[in-house]
């Protein structure tokens, strides 16, 4: 599986809103894309889902900007990625059986279960707030 580009972008732009955030109040959404990398235009588009499901607020006016609705460790990587990409499904009949007329005999798709749940599991292990923490993810790296 292959994380879209739009997936990265909003782990990006919530990890920065989690490390700028943190006693600043609003982050300017120009200070984002510049920390990050990301125009300006393309965070707009990311940011309107995160702020849709309450993982992100706006603020309005010369002060502006973007915050985090909830704390990092009350928001797990996971909801960011299925925020921005929609549920984790490697193959259409994991979710959707119907889709695919061979789903019930197909020898393959209790793998592809497997594998679904076991990435669903390791995206909802984390949260930002420990992807903030540059030292515990280097240790976890070391580990794998």
């Amino acid at each position: 599986m292959k994380l879209s580009t739009r997936a990265r972008y909003a782990l990006r732009a919530m990890l920065e809103l989690a490390r700028l955030g943190k006693d600043n109040g609003p982050i300017n959404l120009n200070v984002i894309s510049q920390k990050t990398s990301i125009s300006r235009r393309y965070l707009e588009q990311v940011l309107i889902p995160l702020k849709n499901a309450n993982l992100v607020k706006g603020v309005s006016g010369k002060n502006g900007g973007y915050l985090l609705a909830k704390a990092p460790d009350e928001i797990k990587v996971g909801d960011i990625i299925e925020t921005a990409i929609g549920k984790i499904n490697i193959v259409d009949c994991v979710n959707d059986p119907d889709s695919c007329p061979k789903a019930e005999l197909c020898e393959c798709r209790s793998l592809y279960q497997m594998i679904n749940n076991k990435i669903v599991d390791a995206i909802n292990e984390f949260t930002l707030a420990d992807l903030s923490d540059k030292r515990q993810m280097e240790r976890l790296g070391e580990e794998l």
